[in-house]
């Protein structure tokens, strides 16, 4: 009988604890305010989602790793990355409350990804770092032999934001899905000027003045310069640039599925999108950007040029485009 009463209680411990956490992929804490979000839902509901330091292609390149015997509940990736984790059937689908709010273009109709909030693609650029060298304006005075050693942008076969950096500059000098060369040959050209292509978060490198320029999310910019008082200007290249789509996916086979639902229902509510503003990514649910924090971005005629690219064909395209920019540029 305790040898009973013994396995029913260490049973029930271990399903209590499966309740207390959701594994996410790629949680990086000073990424759009992972940290802040994951402690206030600690806060909130008891429940732990420890931080991750994948980026969005590692992070699918582990789902597929791990697809017989899961180990995550769910990820966050760049658009077109988690696009393509769905494509390869590594989601499950789940419509969270608030599904209604999201627009239509920015989440699967099944539930099998949906976008949590929206970045665009801008220079997040230490001035101090930068020195006496003039403030970059366009994509093409990145080119320029004054900004050698001072520019870095993401490995994008680690992260998504390098990804559609990639992806987007390649179709703002012309290309297209299924035509690499124009964005390649632009990027070869950059190459003179690039410190590294790193293959890990560089917030806190670029804070402290160690890299001049980093090719990112506007929001890490905004953030550094707002609420770390770093001497960071947010410049979104007058020349154009792209929009980034978030987005989350609940794992097909999450060991914590019950937990994971209830996460994704909170991640959409007002709460979690304001915690989520702080780093000044764009909430998904309209009107949930607080008032103090509008006035802190850049006016919106900087962001007249930005484009929406059409995830499913980046997701279509990401597996080749990875690849020969391995080939061709980050063989180095």
């Amino acid at each position: 009988m305790r040898a009973s009463i013994f396995v029913f209680l260490c049973l029930a411990g271990v399903a209590h604890a499966a309740d207390d956490s959701v594994i996410q992929y790629d949680c990086i804490p000073n990424y759009a305010n992972w940290g802040g979000v994951t402690a206030l839902y600690k806060q909130k509901s008891g429940v732990t989602v420890p931080p991750d330091p994948k980026g969005s292609s590692v992070a699918m390149a582990a789902l597929e790793r791990e697809k017989d015997a899961p180990r995550a509940d769910c990820a966050y990736y760049s658009g077109a990355i988690g696009v393509a984790a769905s494509q390869k059937g590594l989601h499950q689908p789940y419509k969270p409350t608030g599904w209604d709010k999201i627009p239509a273009g920015l989440k699967d109709k099944d539930g099998q990804w949906w976008t949590v909030h929206t970045g665009t693609i801008a220079l997040v650029i230490n001035t101090k770092a930068l020195g006496a060298v003039p403030m970059p304006k366009t994509w093409d005075d990145l080119l320029k032999p004054e900004y050698k050693g001072k520019v870095t942008y993401d490995d994008p076969t680690w992260g998504g934001t390098g990804f559609t950096f990639v992806y987007g500059i390649n179709a703002l000098k012309g290309g297209s899905a299924t035509n690499w060369k124009p964005g390649l040959e632009w990027l070869k050209k950059l190459d003179a000027n690039i410190s590294r292509y790193p293959r890990e978060s560089i917030y806190n490198d670029v804070l402290r003045g160690e890299v001049a320029i980093w090719i990112n999310a506007d929001g890490n910019g905004y953030k550094m310069k707002w609420v770390d008082k770093g001497p960071v200007e947010v410049v979104v290249p007058k020349d154009g640039t792209v929009s980034m789509p978030l987005v989350m996916g609940m794992v097909k086979g999450a060991p914590h599925v019950a937990a994971t639902k209830k996460y994704f229902d909170w991640l959409l509510s007002a709460e979690a999108q304001a915690e989520f503003a702080k780093s000044f990514f764009r909430p998904v649910v309209p009107g949930a950007l607080p008032a103090e924090l509008r006035d802190k971005f850049l006016p919106d005629a900087a962001y007249a040029g930005v484009k929406n690219l059409p995830l499913a064909e980046m997701a279509t395209a990401s597996e080749g485009l990875k690849k020969a920019w391995l080939a061709e540029i980050g063989k180095k």
